[in-house]
């Protein structure tokens, strides 16, 4: 089987992709895949290491909501990225495209739902978020099948052929790493101490990494916790690493980049970051506590929403900007470690909330689609 999976440039929609094509690999293990991204996404820093998968970026770029002007520059950039993907499709010929979301999968599933028209090429949209990204709004009228992470998201399509609840699928290694004294050692971590694991996504969050340092004082007060912080990027691990060095604070530990991240979450005793639906996937399928703050430029609004429906299911702790305004975000989160009753109820209902059985829903259905097309 060929198969094509489009999108990603940020984490959110990337490692669902991984995971999938991770599944589909083991169902078809002679199958060939291909990957259509953007050269700035975090696809491009990460496929790299996998070497069956052939990786082509092309050139994307969303839809500007506040200055329309930008959007003729968008439309050029997509157009020549159209063009690029026709001969893509020429190479490789997929039968099964699938695409996650992002500015970047637009033209793959544009073409791949046009040629399904004449010829065998099954189309499949896989939405992580409760509120659709526009992209994936937009193409569910012409693909074949949408799938979605929570029973919220029809809503978002109601022209769609058909849609389907599957979950929203998570890495292997986040089910099978387990808490160990070698985890902690390959973080530089304390496993005589309790572990908040704070990041930002993918790209990481300033705002996140400033809170964290403007509470140093008080974690560092706390011979009881550490924390590992993601900042996403070296320039900025670097200044903090800087900061934390100036002031003797040994209990910050900061990483620019973690690619394993399911061993981070296995030490983790809290979970501190964005309410992008991965995340979430990854925080109820592990069954952690966690603090969500949601990013609030997000399109629609839909950080916010997710983590709604988690706080509506006792699964989580929202700090928005009433909560850091009156705490700070360190406040919100040395209380909720002082809470050890609180801290095992949100462990309970967020692991009552996990799908870990995603990737299989997930290739069920694209099996079913696929029909009579054999690898």
């Amino acid at each position: 089987m060929r198969i094509l999976v489009a999108g990603g440039g940020t984490g959110g929609h990337f490692y669902p992709a991984l995971a999938m094509c991770e599944g589909l690999r083991k169902q078809y293990p002679q199958a060939r895949f291909t990957y259509i991204g953007t050269k700035t996404g975090v696809e491009a820093r990460v496929l790299p290491g996998y070497d069956w998968i052939s990786f082509h970026p092309i050139l994307a770029k969303g839809v500007n909501r506040r200055n329309r002007l930008k959007n003729i520059s968008g439309l050029m950039q997509l157009l020549f990225g159209f063009l690029q993907t026709i001969f893509l499709f020429a190479r490789y010929r997929p039968q099964l495209v699938i695409g996650v979301g992002g500015y970047s999968s637009f033209g793959p599933l544009l073409l791949g739902a046009l040629l399904g028209r004449f010829l065998p090429v099954r189309t499949a949209i896989h939405e992580q978020n409760i509120i659709g990204g526009l992209a994936n709004r937009w193409l569910s009228r012409f693909v074949d099948l949408v799938m979605l992470s929570f029973p919220q998201s029809e809503r978002s399509f109601p022209h769609a052929r058909k849609t389907v609840i599957t979950g929203n699928p998570i890495r292997e290694e986040f089910l099978h790493v387990k808490r160990s004294p070698s985890v902690y050692r390959y973080f530089g971590l304390d496993p005589e101490r309790r572990t908040i694991l704070v990041f930002g996504g993918s790209k990481g969050s300033e705002e996140i990494t400033e809170q964290v340092l403007f509470g140093k004082d008080a974690i560092a007060g706390n011979s009881d916790l550490q924390i590992l912080l993601i900042t996403g990027d070296a320039e900025t691990e670097a200044a903090m690493r800087y900061e934390l060095d100036s002031t003797g604070i040994t209990n910050i530990v900061v990483k620019g980049y973690v690619h394993q991240m399911g061993a981070a979450f296995a030490i983790a005793d809290l979970v501190v970051c964005r309410a992008g639906a991965t995340s979430l996937a990854e925080i109820t399928s592990c069954g952690k506590a966690s603090i969500l703050v949601p990013w609030k430029e997000a399109a629609d609004d839909h950080q916010r929403k997710n983590a709604e429906a988690m706080e509506e299911q006792r699964a989580c702790t929202v700090a928005d900007d009433e909560v850091i305004v009156s705490h700070g975000l360190v406040g919100a989160i040395l209380g909720q470690m002082d809470d050890e009753l609180g801290l095992k109820r949100l462990e309970g209902n967020a692991k009552r909330l996990g799908q870990r059985s995603a990737d299989e829903a997930i290739l069920g259905e694209i099996q079913s689609l696929m029909g009579e097309v054999r690898p």
